[in-house]
């Protein structure tokens, strides 16, 4: 194994499945301690903004993250040293006072919407994956779990994803495709183990062959 880490971003559309994708990455690097490092940590902390107006503030455009404090802290992991990264509450829309340590590690991988949208950004990455799914998969899937995890209710979220996500998803995400390195199809019922297989291939260690991390 390389002492330098290899840092692999997973984007795509909001509930394509790129959290679990990345999720099942990491589990097959299991032994390099790999872990996935969430963008949403690093939104803004818009919640403490004056004036801020949760149904008018627009999520789904790369200036709700701060891309240069990941970026950072991303440089600061590769050179072998820890951090201290935010953590993010959907439910007050503000970041939490505890950060979480973030140590090197042999593989790091990154997932969101937007880590391919800042050129600083995306140059820390060794591999791009584009996780691509519909509009009306996506916005089943975000119900499902906006619902559940994140205390919204299914008029917001359908409000929210035709106000503001669908529109930045053709706008900031989509254009994301092109730059990826890999695209990978989550249209159906996932398989995430079969999803990550051209990704494993990708970089020659399926079947465990690790030569190149």
């Amino acid at each position: 194994m390389s002492r330098r880490p290899f840092l692999l971003a997973v984007v795509g559309g909001s509930a394509s499945g790129k959290t679990r994708l990345a999720q099942a990455l990491a589990d097959h690097f299991a032994s390099h301690d790999a872990y996935v490092i969430p963008e949403d940590d690093y939104y803004v902390d818009a919640g403490h903004q004056p004036g801020f107006v949760a149904s008018e503030f627009n999520f789904d455009e790369p200036a709700a993250k701060d891309h240069a404090l990941l970026a950072s802290h991303l440089a600061a992991l590769r050179e072998g040293q820890p951090v201290e990264a935010p953590q993010y509450d959907f439910t007050t829309h503000c970041r939490c006072e505890q950060t979480v340590e973030r140590l090197p590690a042999g593989v790091l991988i990154v997932e969101g919407l937007h880590l391919l949208a800042s050129p600083e950004l995306a140059a820390q990455f060794d591999l791009t994956i584009f996780v691509d799914a519909c509009d009306t998969t996506r916005l089943a899937r975000r119900i499902q779990r906006d619902v559940a995890e994140r205390g919204r209710s299914e008029d917001f979220v359908k409000q929210q994803f035709d106000e503001t996500v669908r529109p930045m998803h053709a706008l900031h995400v989509e254009p994301q495709r092109e730059t990826a390195d890999l695209v990978v199809e989550n249209m159906g019922a996932p398989d995430f183990k079969a999803l990550a297989r051209p990704v494993l291939d990708r970089i020659g260690l399926h079947q465990g062959d690790r030569r190149n991390v």
